[in-house]
C-alpha cells in the first residue's frame, strides 16, 4: 500500500478539483504544511494579508468551481473570516485550510502564541462551523483521509466553503494513497425519476394554462453552473428573459428575448411591468428561502412585486411549483465552463449602476449581491482574473469599484500586478460614500473619506511591473475620448482610471433602491420606537 503525506494528499486533492493558485499568508503554524504545495504542482499566490487571500479565492472559485486559501491559527484565520463568511452567503465553493499548532501541545493545554491564552484551542473552529458547510481538525492520523474527502466533497455538494485545520505534526505524517484514486463527487446525485418527471409535468401543465410567461435567471444559477442550460431555455421557449442584479453577467445579453435587470422598485418602468405583468415566472436559482424570504439588495429592498401563486421557483435542491414543493437536485457538473471574452467584478452598490449596461456574448460579470462586503471588489477580481488566466479565457479583466472599497484592500494591486493580470481598474471617486448618503446622513462627516493620490498606488505595488494611470477624469468628453484611444484598449498592461464624480451623483435604478432602504430603515425605526 503507497504512502503520502498528509499535506500531499490534500495538495493532490486540491490539484484533482483544478486548483492551481492557493492564496494565503505564511504563518509559523502552516509553514512546514507549505513546503508541500509545490509538488502538487500548484502555486502559493502570498498575499498581503488574510482579508485580501480570502476575497481572491472567492472570487478564483467563481471562474474555477472551486478555490483554496491557507491561513495560521488564530489571528490568521480571523482575518479571513469575513471572506470565508461572504464566500457562504454568496454559494461560493472555497476550502480553507488552517495551520494548528501540534497535537500534543493541544492536548497538554499549552499556552501557545496566537491563542487567547486559556489552554484552549477550539474557540476558533466553533466559530468557523456556524459558516461552512462542513468543517474538521486533523487530529488523528487514522481518520485523516476520510475527513478531508468529507469536507471536500461537502464543499462541492453544498457550493460553499468548509474548513480543514491541520496541525504542525500532521502535515507530514503519512497515510495511504489509496483514496487518490475515488475521484471526489463533482456532480450531484441524480434525482428520483418519478418525482422529476411529475415536476416537469406540472410546469409543463402551468405553462400550458398561461399567455405570457417570462424567465428570470438569478444568481444560484450561475453559481451552480447551469448558465449555459437557462440559455437554452430561453432560446427554445422565445420566453421573454430577465435576470436579477445577483445574476447579472449570467445569461446571454445577445438573445433577441433578453430583457434585462429586475430588482423591483430599481427597474426601469419598462422592465417592471414587463416582469410583474406576467402571469407565470419560471425563476431560476433564486436567491430565497423556501416560503417566501427573499434578500433586500436583490429584490430592491423588497419592492418585487411578482406574485408567489405564478412563480415556478427552481433550485439545487428543490423545485417549487406555486405552493407546492419536490425534493429534487439539479444534475450536472458543479464547473461553469462559461467562456469569457472579459470578465467585469464589482463591489455590491456598483452592480445596481451596471444594471442597464448590455455584456457581449462571452463577458462574466459578477458582484457580491448578498454580503456586500467593503473591499471586496479588487481582491476578488484578482482571483477571477487568475482563474481566467490560468485556463485560457482571459482576454480582458475590468474591476469597477468606488474609492471607499478600493482604501480598504489597495495591496490587492500587488497581486494583479505580479501575476500579470492586466486589468483595466476604474476607480469612482465621489469624496466618500454615495450610497449610504442617499440611504441616510447626505451631509454627514462620516460618509466622507480621505483623499489619496490614486495615481501613486499603482507604483507603490509594483514598482517593477509596466503601469498606467489615466486621470483624473472628470468630463463625459474626457472619458469618451479614454474609450476610443487605441493604446488604452489594448489593455497590454495594468491601468487604472480615476473617474470624479460629484458627491450624490448616482443613477436612477440606484436612487430608487437606496430610497426604498431608507423608507424600510425609517418604518422599522419608528416601530422599535413605539414598542420601546
Amino acid at each position: 500500500m503507497a504512502k503520502i503525506k498528509v499535506g500531499d494528499y490534500l495538495f493532490q486533492r486540491l490539484a484533482q478539483l483544478n486548483i492551481k493558485t492557493v492564496w494565503g499568508v505564511p504563518g509559523d503554524y502552516e509553514l512546514a504544511l507549505l513546503d508541500l504545495i509545490g509538488d502538487a504542482g500548484i502555486r502559493f499566490s502570498g498575499n498581503a494579508n488574510e482579508l485580501i487571500a480570502s476575497y481572491a479565492a472567492d472570487g478564483y472559485s467563481r471562474l474555477n468551481g472551486a478555490g483554496a486559501l491557507v491561513t495560521t491559527y488564530g489571528p490568521g484565520e480571523l482575518s479571513a473570516y469575513c471572506g470565508h463568511a461572504g464566500a457562504y452567503a454568496e454559494f461560493c465553493p472555497v476550502v480553507h485550510i488552517v495551520g494548528y499548532p501540534g497535537v500534543t501541545a493541544m492536548k497538554n493545554k499549552t499556552l501557545m502564541h496566537h491563542s487567547l491564552g486559556t489552554g484552549e484551542f477550539d474557540m476558533y473552529h466553533e466559530m468557523i462551523k456556524h459558516i461552512s458547510a462542513d468543517t474538521t481538525v486533523l487530529t488523528e492520523i487514522s481518520t485523516a483521509v476520510a475527513d478531508i474527502d468529507r469536507c471536500l466533497n461537502s464543499m462541492l455538494y453544498h457550493s460553499r466553503p468548509v474548513y480543514i485545520g491541520v496541525p504542525v505534526d500532521m502535515s507530514h505524517r503519512l497515510v495511504s494513497a489509496d483514496g487518490l484514486k475515488t475521484p471526489l463527487r463533482t456532480e450531484l446525485p441524480p434525482n428520483d425519476q418519478k418525482t422529476e418527471a411529475s415536476v416537469v409535468d406540472q410546469i409543463l401543465q402551468k405553462l400550458g394554462k398561461f399567455s405570457y410567461p417570462v424567465i428570470i435567471a438569478d444568481g444560484n444559477a450561475v453559481r451552480d453552473g447551469c448558465v449555459a442550460a437557462e440559455d437554452r431555455l430561453a432560446e427554445i421557449t422565445g420566453f421573454p428573459y430577465f435576470t436579477t442584479c445577483m445574476g447579472k453577467g449570467g445569461p446571454n445579453e445577445d438573445l433577441p428575448n433578453f430583457g434585462g435587470v429586475y430588482q423591483g422598485a430599481g427597474s426601469t418602468p419598462d422592465i417592471k411591468k414587463a416582469v410583474e405583468s406576467a402571469d407565470c415566472v419560471l425563476w431560476l436559482g433564486s436567491f430565497r428561502l423556501r416560503k417566501k424570504h427573499r434578500t433586500d439588495f436583490n429584490s430592491g429592498e423588497f419592492t418585487d412585486n411578482v406574485a408567489t401563486s405564478v412563480i415556478v421557483d427552481m433550485q439545487r435542491f428543490f423545485t417549487k411549483v406555486g405552493a407546492h414543493m419536490a425534493e429534487t437536485g439539479t444534475s450536472g457538473e458543479w464547473e461553469n465552463s462559461q467562456s469569457m471574452s472579459s470578465a467585469i467584478v464589482l463591489t455590491a452598490s456598483k452592480a445596481f449602476g451596471a444594471a442597464a449596461t448590455k455584456l457581449p456574448k462571452g463577458c462574466l460579470m459578477y458582484n457580491q449581491t448578498i454580503f456586500g462586503s467593503i473591499g471586496y471588489a479588487g481582491p476578488s477580481a484578482a482571483g477571477a482574473f487568475q482563474a481566467a488566466k490560468e485556463s485560457g479565457r482571459l482576454k480582458r479583466g475590468i474591476v469597477i469599484t468606488g474609492e471607499g472599497s478600493l482604501q480598504l484592500t489597495p495591496m490587492c494591486f500587488a497581486d494583479m500586478l505580479k501575476l500579470d493580470h492586466k486589468p483595466i481598474v476604474f476607480v469612482l471617486n465621489n469624496n466618500g460614500y454615495t450610497v449610504e448618503r442617499l440611504i441616510h446622513g447626505k451631509d454627514a462627516s462620516y460618509n466622507t473619506l480621505p483623499l489619496w493620490d490614486y495615481d501613486a498606488l499603482r507604483k507603490v505595488f509594483g514598482p517593477a511591473h509596466p503601469s498606467r494611470y489615466y486621470g483624473p477624469i472628470k468630463t463625459r468628453e474626457q472619458f469618451d475620448s479614454l474609450l476610443k484611444d487605441e493604446q488604452f484598449q489594448r489593455s497590454e498592461i495594468f491601468q487604472l482610471v480615476e473617474l470624479v464624480l460629484d458627491e450624490l451623483d448616482a443613477p436612477l435604478s440606484v436612487r430608487l433602491v437606496t430610497s426604498a432602504i431608507e423608507e424600510f430603515n425609517q418604518k422599522h425605526a419608528a416601530g422599535a420606537s413605539m414598542a420601546g
